[in-house]
């Protein structure tokens, strides 16, 4: 089922198959990806308990292995409704017999969507319902039209971050892992022009604990943009299939497993851990700037 919650300014549309996005409508204008499957089905998946892709596909506990796929398990669950209201909604996914299958905690995971004036605030809260100390990663992965404007190219296009920033990406290896190396990129800058030879080049552009806390998506051109506020993520990244009209811009609280990761979950770089009934919350904000 689509949930519809909206204000004066935005019209948003909110799947109950992976609490995922289905549509962010600003002044007549879509700002999300429309999942056109001839480049890549998704909208906005939530991702846990895992980020990016594991060693061997295998997440492990000691000698037990379970299969996940990439990303996780939330693309292909179904959540119940707690509570909606005009201009926010709350959805949960609880342990149950398919995801035993592939992650084996107790756990609830809370997805809220809030409005407020241009902004939609997405929330994430983590709790483990189990008697033993859990593990988890967990992001967001929302995609945005690019170009937002038909008469525009994905290369008129730019992502600018709020502070200058000296980084390298973090390199992959051509099984989608994350390496020990990285490759020089920001130099006390702070703008990434689209262009589909990073995406060759680098696959996905993975950063770890930038300066900044806002990336926005702008045309060059009209001036269209949207930013989305990943304060409190450790790792931001950006991702495109050459030659698609989108870009998704993530925040991640955790990585994709290394070259060299041991394959005990418990030890994974990223990972968070959580107490017995204890809770954990994560949130980012994506806010249209319509012109």
């Amino acid at each position: 089922m689509i949930h519809t919650i909206k204000n004066e300014f935005l019209t948003v549309q909110v799947s109950e198959l992976g609490a995922e996005l289905s549509s962010i409508v600003c002044a007549g204008r879509e700002y999300l990806w429309q999942g056109n499957p001839i480049f890549w089905a998704g909208r906005a998946p939530i991702l846990f308990p895992v980020v990016g892709k594991l060693k061997g596909g295998a997440l492990i506990y000691g000698q037990d292995k379970y299969i996940v796929p990439n990303h996780g398990i939330v693309r292909g669950s179904m959540f119940s409704l707690i509570e909606k209201t005009d201009d926010a909604i709350t959805l949960s996914l609880s342990d149950n017999d398919e995801t035993k299958m592939v992650y084996p905690h107790d756990f609830e995971l809370r997805v809220t969507y809030t409005l407020s004036g241009h902004s939609l605030h997405t929330g994430l809260q983590v709790t483990n319902r189990s008697d033993v100390e859990i593990h988890f990663s967990i992001g967001g992965h929302p995609a945005f039209n690019c170009p937002l404007d038909p008469g525009e190219s994905f290369e008129d296009y730019e992502i600018v971050l709020n502070e200058k920033e000296t980084a390298g990406v973090r390199l992959l290896n051509q099984d989608g892992l994350v390496s020990d190396k990285t490759a020089p990129f920001f130099n006390d800058s702070s703008k990434i022009i689209m262009d589909y030879s990073y995406f060759y080049r680098y696959g996905t552009l993975v950063f770890k604990k930038l300066n900044s806390n806002v990336a926005t998506l702008r045309s060059r051109k009209s001036g269209l943009a949207v930013s989305l506020d990943f304060t409190g993520f450790q790792y931001f990244a950006v991702w495109t299939k050459p030659g698609a009209p989108f870009v998704s811009i993530q925040p991640w609280q955790g990585i994709c497993d290394s070259s060299f990761y041991s394959g005990n979950f418990r030890g994974k770089t990223g990972t968070i851990k959580l107490a017995p009934e204890e809770a954990s919350s994560f949130g980012f904000t994506i806010t249209p700037a319509p012109v």
